[in-house]
């Protein structure tokens, strides 16, 4: 029923049906390894100490022990059942649909791009002992890719499609924000931070990933140069940033 009303160009063997089976897969096994109990909480929570070992965002190893792998092994863990549940449901809808537009291996790249450039500029707002961990940084990326549709194709599209489509991709961000009022400083469950570095870095790398409709214009191949030179930018100084805000 799902693949036939939310998601009907998915496969088995397409990869955004492989990586939302892994995700399944290492939340049942960090539940195995060690699953919260007692007290106030969530349904079906890894142990935090669990999180850390399979390889949660944290400032401390990423600094100290130089482990950056951590700014893309978040997206195969989650922090309980809902997490991993409208995550793993929005990844269906809006993956199978990118997946379809880039083709698996370009999506593939643009998957974890996204990921990357969420938890490393989500990463910026850590404190010390916080853990982050989701794949809603690169999922967030995969509405930048609309936002970058329009603006590639602005010139190929009408009034009313422009209008439809950016107030459709406005419309679901918005209601992502509602739905995730809290701070990115260890109060909060929401990596606030991390959804809007996945947009920023799923808008600026669409620019370059989307395919114009017909022979490029010199408007479109602008764009594509523009793209790559925010992407490039974005990824420098996030990376310089998050070095001499948490050197210390």
């Amino acid at each position: 029923m799902c693949k036939l009303t939310c998601c009907p160009t998915i496969t088995f063997k397409s990869f955004t049906a492989i990586i939302t089976i892994v995700d399944i897969v290492m939340f049942i096994v960090t539940l195995a390894f060690g699953m919260q109990t007692g007290g106030r909480t969530e349904f079906l929570s890894p142990t935090i100490d669990t999180l850390v070992k399979f390889g949660g965002r944290t400032v401390y190893d990423i600094v100290a022990r130089y482990q950056v792998w951590r700014f893309i092994t978040p997206v195969f863990l989650h922090a309980n059942f809902l997490h991993i549940f409208f995550n793993c449901f929005s990844q269906l809808i809006f993956g199978s649909q990118v997946e379809v537009m880039l083709g698996t291996k370009r999506f593939i790249v643009f998957y974890f791009l996204c990921a990357l450039g969420g938890n490393l500029f989500g990463g910026l707002f850590d404190k010390l002992l916080g853990v982050s961990v989701g794949a809603s940084t690169a999922i967030v990326g995969l509405l930048g890719i609309f936002i970058a549709f329009v603006i590639v194709n602005w010139n190929r599209l009408d009034t009313n499609m422009r209008c439809f489509m950016m107030c459709m991709v406005f419309f679901i961000i918005l209601i992502n924000l509602v739905f995730s009022v809290g701070p990115s400083d260890g109060t909060s469950a929401v990596d606030n931070f991390g959804h809007l570095g996945g947009l920023l870095t799923g808008t600026f790398a669409g620019m370059f990933f989307i395919i114009p409709q017909g022979a490029a214009t010199l408007y479109e191949k602008r764009v594509k140069i523009i793209g790559y030179c925010l992407t490039a930018f974005f990824f420098i100084l996030c990376s310089v940033l998050y070095y001499v805000i948490h050197k210390k």
